[in-house]
């Protein structure tokens, strides 16, 4: 049998297994000597994985294994268990706003529904946990597709034209990119009538305290009760909501 090798493959490999080990950040030269590489070549390959979605570099340059590992193995589980812990915070917060609030994380340019709670005044829609919609056209799919450079989403949406469902539908990826960077000043995501006329949703991602994120919170209901003067005081209601999740579940920059 013939044995292929390939250097970078193979370097690649050796610094996310050092990085999936590690239980805190690591510097360039930190990873460099504990995988006997050049300072130049870690810090190469490391913007490379970074890139690619496979490791993350926080905000004062050291490294993590990125969420696209997640494909691999782990992720149905940290979704199953922020589901368990994060239902009690959401039927609170479904009882405070007295709307629909979904739990929802992004598959590809797929936003699916984790989990869903409704109280008494809710719309009635035809959603059930576990389905999937165009991430495009949906809160929760533009609050998490704002977490991807836009260069990704250009290549990504190439191969995959936006589907239009509403006049309000981003219809090529060039309104959607100008969507995702309102989406990244103002912290939050909006769903104005762009899957059903007359529904409208809003979603803030559900970061952990590396500012990453895996799943949104949304709030849905009809427009005329999720209006533009109430936008804020859900957004920030859905905010606190994630926080306490996140405290609940104990983050930390692994999960």
């Amino acid at each position: 049998m013939a044995h292929y090798r390939n250097q970078s493959l193979e370097r690649g490999f050796g610094i996310l297994e050092y990085l999936g080990a590690a239980t805190v950040g690591q510097s360039v030269m930190e990873v460099a000597q504990a995988t006997s590489l050049h300072r130049a070549t870690a810090h190469r390959l490391l913007e490379v994985l970074c890139r690619l979605g496979y490791a993350y570099k926080s905000e004062d340059h050291r490294y993590w294994v990125g969420y696209n590992l997640d494909r691999f193995g782990h992720k149905p589980n940290m979704l199953a268990r922020i589901t368990h812990h994060a239902h009690p915070f959401l039927v609170t917060l479904a009882h405070e706003v007295d709307e629909t609030v979904n739990l929802g994380a992004l598959e590809g340019i797929q936003a699916f529904i984790a989990d869903r709670v409704t109280t008494e005044r809710s719309l009635r829609l035809d959603v059930l946990v576990g389905d999937y919609f165009d991430a495009h056209a949906t809160s929760i799919g533009k609050a998490l597709l704002s977490l991807h450079r836009p260069d990704e989403l250009r290549d990504i949406y190439e191969r995959a034209p936006l589907r239009v469902y509403t006049r309000n539908t981003a219809k090529n990826i060039k309104g959607l990119l100008r969507e995702l960077e309102l989406v990244r000043k103002r912290g939050y995501a909006i769903n104005d009538e762009e899957m059903t006329p007359g529904v409208r949703s809003i979603a803030v991602p559900m970061y952990n305290p590396d500012r990453r994120a895996v799943c949104a919170i949304a709030v849905t209901g009809p427009k005329a009760r999720l209006s533009d003067e109430r936008i804020d005081w859900l957004s920030a209601k859905i905010q606190e909501t994630s926080a306490r999740v996140v405290d609940q579940l104990g983050l930390n920059p692994e999960v």
